[in-house]
């Protein structure tokens, strides 16, 4: 990794996740980057050097970016759209009732672009967001310039992120693709030198059509899933014959077209992307006339897989009732605090729904309100 002969003055939406790791690791190779947010008591601590979920690493690099010069936080977004020439959407789309991604909080924020923006930028759209909301995205920018008086010139691409939470840092200084989806050879020139830096090779950079870049990170994701789902059921096919699904994965990981990574049984995936963005892409085949019936079945498999180990219990005891119950981790995978759809949680509630005591341990989620409030003598972290 090299760092940059030119910064680019970088403002980033968002300071949660996709948008804390993607503005300090561009500050880390020399841009200038401002990170906005909404929440100013997240935006002070920030300020004082306190990163609000862990990762490893970050909290280092942000500190070190600051202490630099090359980062900066702000609630202000007059302040962040006049320092960009880059304008970056890291904010949230959470799902909607239908599963479909929320975009209410990506269209705020290129209605506000398109309100204060004086200058010409890109507006990039790094938060996982349907197929189509780049078009989304720049009509906004335009009705809202259009609605203050003024024609604005700028262009519109979109450039997913591809990071595994607990391994983000590394994922971002040496990425093993790039994808920059635009029509706007102003918009790939800028992008291409910002993140040149992390080219280790030619092939690292993808350039691409702005839905086939949005499609990209989905269907990444539902490969993944797939993958696990897959596991499982074989797990319990190995269980129901009496083989050990630890021989069946070492003989499939050891063959090349198929690999090690991602092939572990377990009790499911969970986390804040697998599960939103599976249902946000059966939504989008709902959109369009399509049953895509192979990521149902994903879905319904890692549903019923999280019952699997209450499942063995129940066999095993016949009643759960006042037993004590340990639950080693809580995240939805190691090396983060981050419980969003974590098995355990299913596992938990279904345990207390027994009559269970539950002990649970992770060595970094210290504190489970929506159980330590409803079930006070019957859960604790230790």
């Amino acid at each position: 990794m090299r760092s940059v002969d030119n910064p680019i003055k970088v403002s980033v939406f968002g300071a949660g996740y996709v948008g804390l790791v993607s503005a300090t690791g561009l500050a880390a190779i020399g841009h200038q980057v401002v990170c906005i947010d909404v929440d100013a008591e997240r935006v002070e601590r920030l300020m004082l050097g306190e990163v609000p979920f862990y990762e490893p690493g970050l909290s280092e690099l942000v500190t070190e970016c600051v202490a630099k010069g090359r980062l900066r936080f702000t609630t202000s977004s007059h302040d962040a759209i006049a320092h960009g020439e880059v304008l970056m959407i890291g904010v949230g789309t959470p799902p909607l009732l239908d599963g479909s991604a929320d975009l209410s909080q990506v269209i705020n924020v290129a209605q506000t672009i398109g309100g204060l923006l004086d200058h010409f930028a890109v507006v990039v759209v790094k938060s996982t967001v349907p197929v189509g909301t780049s078009d989304i995205v720049r009509q906004a920018v335009v009705d809202a310039a259009r609605a203050s008086g003024e024609a604005i010139d700028f262009a519109v691409a979109s450039n997913p992120e591809f990071l595994k939470e607990g391994d983000a840092v590394r994922d971002f200084m040496q990425p093993d693709r790039i994808v920059i989806g635009s029509s706007d050879a102003r918009a790939i020139e800028i992008l291409s030198a910002m993140y040149a830096p992390l080219c280790s090779s030619p092939k690292v950079l993808m350039v691409m059509s702005e839905r086939s870049s949005e499609l990209c990170k989905y269907a990444s994701n539902a490969m993944l899933a797939t993958r696990i789902s897959f596991m499982n059921e074989i797990a319990k096919l190995s269980d129901a014959v009496g083989a050990d699904v630890i021989d069946v994965q070492r003989v499939m990981a050891a063959d090349p077209r198929i690999g090690a990574k991602y092939l572990s049984a377990g009790a499911g995936f969970g986390g804040s992307c697998f599960p939103k963005d599976l249902r946000a892409i059966v939504a989008m085949g709902n959109d369009n006339d399509m049953n895509l019936n192979l990521i149902k079945s994903v879905i319904e498999v890692n549903d019923a897989q999280q019952n699997v180990l209450l499942d063995k219990a129940m066999q095993h005891f016949g009643s759960l009732k006042g037993k004590r119950c340990a639950i080693w981790g809580l995240s939805f995978k190691p090396e983060t605090d981050d419980i969003r759809d974590a098995p355990a949680l299913t596992l938990i509630r279904r345990l207390l729904a027994e009559g269970a005591t539950v002990v649970a341990h992770d060595p970094l989620v210290k504190w489970l309100p929506m159980f330590s409030s409803i079930a006070p003598n019957l859960f604790e972290i230790v």
